[in-house]
């Protein structure tokens, strides 16, 4: 699947925390879900704690420029991510976005500003599967 029929299929799908099928996803599961249809790469199933958790769990994330395909995480708390997304071309971020506190959310595309405004420090990420 390319990024571009990637999301056209996710944008619109409800979050639902913990999931990530193309009924529902929270944003950690869109990862999971980009990686595994657009990527061929195997992040394994939503943590059900929170994304600094599967962030943590895969330890293949490196660092890197702020790219399309790049995963992004922001709303850093104590170090660990609070939420993420993946970047599309012309800056542009593919996210889950709600929390169980202010529901309904879906997956949507934010300019990547209007995220960084929302969000404060933007982090790009590759993830490479260990050896």
């Amino acid at each position: 699947m390319t990024p571009e029929q990637f999301a056209a299929r996710a944008v619109g799908v409800p979050w639902v925390r913990w999931r990530s099928d193309w009924q529902a996803m929270d944003c950690f599961g869109l990862i999971v879900l980009y990686h595994r249809h657009v990527l061929s790469i195997e992040l394994g199933e939503v943590p059900q704690t929170d994304i600094a958790a599967g962030f943590a769990a895969a330890p293949g994330w490196r660092e890197c420029g702020r790219g399309a395909g790049a995963t992004c995480f922001m709303a850093w708390r104590d170090g660990a991510p609070q939420h993420c997304g993946v970047l599309l071309p012309g800056d542009m971020l593919l996210h889950a976005e709600a929390n169980e506190i202010h529901p309904p959310g879906s997956v949507r595309v934010t300019r990547l500003a209007v995220a960084e405004r929302a969000y404060g420090l933007l982090r790009f990420y590759r993830y490479h599967p260990p050896c």
